[in-house]
């Protein structure tokens, strides 16, 4: 399974695309299933209190581009049409598709509204013309239900308080279940697979846990934290019900892309995809990151590792087009890692070496993967190489992607009756070796 994130912040008027993001993805998804990319994650598609927005403060939830309200009829993104023909073609191309669930907190609402328990006025009166998950004071916190909220989100931003959604509420839970019933929905619905659950951090976890339990889909947490321990304790609590995002290998990547002093011999082990392959969603960058604490150089050598170890690979949209990293029909860039990853990728990882400037592992195959060899080296300006033992033995290794500030092409290599090879990566690069089909 290989996502595509489709978006970055501001992504539509970026490339001048407002309102008309959902036709420019999905006339992009010919060469994103070519290129072995097998889910789509989507912007929240729910529309705010202003049309310019990433959606990431719901204003209207069944408002999908439908109703004319805050600004327009269209979403920033497009129509609840647009929406939907989406969807459709991706599933068409056999891809799914994951919504961004904002389950938290809501944008701005219709009228300030006195909070009886707090003293406080907040804009909590919600009368959207969808009709649909009315809201006042009562739904969010401090209520009836609950006084304590886990984390305010907002707080205090543009000269309003914006209050988190309280989950106890038995109307606000009830409303949030309906709400991602309808998104699941093909046919009176939009018909998403999956889900990205934002910040949760910011709300009790046991709301991810009843709609993953009752939903049995793919599901995927931002819980944004660089200790893989609290991010285990989290998956721990909501019984491994969804998976996360590798924040712990994100911030070793690019201790590893943006420092050519880094230490090889740290990179093996620090990321939740080697204590738990299973539940980790790894990625070189998202929409945040890049706003604020981005890989900055030699960033294909955080995608090769990526791409061939094991979890849940998360490429990122401005890599691959805006950055120009996918460099598609060459052996270099992110497609040609992603089609490597869908051929051979398979099976359990283990480290062959390690040394201050050079990474290797393997592969070890499953099923019709036979796995592979990559080799990370951190070296600013000498290729690297050495001998290691594979699970091959006497058999022609083909490098098949490679990349590096030495664009010569590493030789194919033999290993011997033993399975020992010797393999060579260019500088602040890599290169990764596949078996020779027969």
């Amino acid at each position: 399974m290989i996502i595509m994130q489709t978006f970055y912040w501001d992504c539509p008027k970026s490339e001048n695309k407002e309102n008309a993001w959902w036709n420019f993805v999905k006339n992009k998804l010919p060469e994103l299933s070519n290129a072995g990319i097998t889910t789509l994650w989507l912007p929240p598609s729910a529309k705010s209190s202003h049309i310019d927005s990433m959606g990431y403060a719901p204003y209207d939830y069944y408002d999908q581009g439908e109703f004319d309200q805050k600004g327009g009829k269209k979403t920033w993104f497009g129509s609840v049409q647009e929406l939907k023909l989406l969807i459709s073609a991706a599933h068409s191309a056999s891809m799914t598709v994951i919504a961004d669930a904002v389950l938290n907190h809501c944008d701005k609402g219709d009228a300030e509204e006195t909070n009886p328990i707090s003293g406080m006025k907040a804009f909590t009166k919600f009368t959207p013309l969808s009709g649909k998950f009315l809201r006042d004071w009562t739904y969010f916190h401090p209520c009836e239900y609950e006084l304590a909220d886990d984390g305010a989100f907002y707080g205090n931003t543009e000269g309003y308080y914006l209050p988190d959604l309280c989950h106890d509420n038995p109307y606000t839970y009830l409303e949030l279940i309906n709400y991602i019933r309808w998104l699941r929905d093909r046919n009176s619905g939009i018909g998403y697979d999956g889900f990205r659950y934002d910040a949760v951090k910011y709300f009790d976890s046991w709301i991810v846990q009843s709609i993953q339990e009752w939903q049995k889909t793919f599901g995927v947490v931002e819980y944004w934290d660089g200790d893989k321990n609290a991010i285990k304790g989290y998956l721990d609590y909501i019984k491994w019900s969804v998976s996360a995002f590798d924040f712990p290998l994100f911030y070793t990547l690019r201790d590893m892309c943006n420092n050519p002093n880094f230490d090889m011999r740290n990179l093996w082990g620090n990321g939740l995809v080697y204590d738990i392959p299973m539940n980790s969603v790894t990625f070189c960058e998202n929409h945040d990151t890049d706003r604020s604490q981005p890989i900055v150089t030699d960033k294909m050598m955080a995608y090769a590792h990526i791409l061939t170890h094991e979890g849940v690979q998360c490429i990122y949209w401005r890599d691959y087009y805006n950055y120009g990293l996918a460099l598609p029909g060459t052996p270099n860039g992110i497609e040609k890692l992603c089609q490597v990853n869908k051929k051979y990728a398979g099976g359990s990882t283990s480290l062959l070496y390690t040394d201050q400037n050079l990474y290797i592992a393997q592969r070890n195959g499953w099923g019709n993967q036979p796995g592979l060899i990559v080799l990370i080296n951190n070296s600013i300006s000498a290729w690297r190489g050495t001998w290691v033992q594979t699970k091959w033995s006497n058999k022609k290794m083909i490098c098949s992607a490679w990349q590096g500030r030495d664009l010569s092409q590493p030789m194919d290599k033999w290993t011997n009756g033993a399975g020992w090879g010797e393999f060579w990566a260019p500088p602040r690069g890599y290169a990764v070796y596949v078996p020779e089909s027969i």
